[in-house]
């Protein structure tokens, strides 16, 4: 899975949980997504979700840490 492909995963997924997001359209420029993303993820209310959302989650925030040279000491 590329991370674009991630990325919309994890869009979509968040916005069928939020009722309140079912008019919001997926964007086609990647900073509007990113943008978006960063938005859903702060407004989730926590309860529990799938290993694969999980999975996906954790392999797009790895690769943008990655892309944006931030390390771990």
């Amino acid at each position: 899975m590329t991370q674009i492909e991630r990325r919309i995963y994890l869009i979509k997924e968040l916005l069928s949980e939020e009722p309140s997001c079912s008019d919001v359209k997926l964007p086609s420029d990647e900073q509007q997504q990113k943008n978006l993303l960063r938005s859903l993820f702060n407004i989730r209310v926590p309860h529990r979700v799938s290993e694969e959302f999980l999975r996906i989650q954790d392999a797009y925030l790895q690769e943008e840490t990655k892309r944006k040279g931030i390390y771990r000491f």
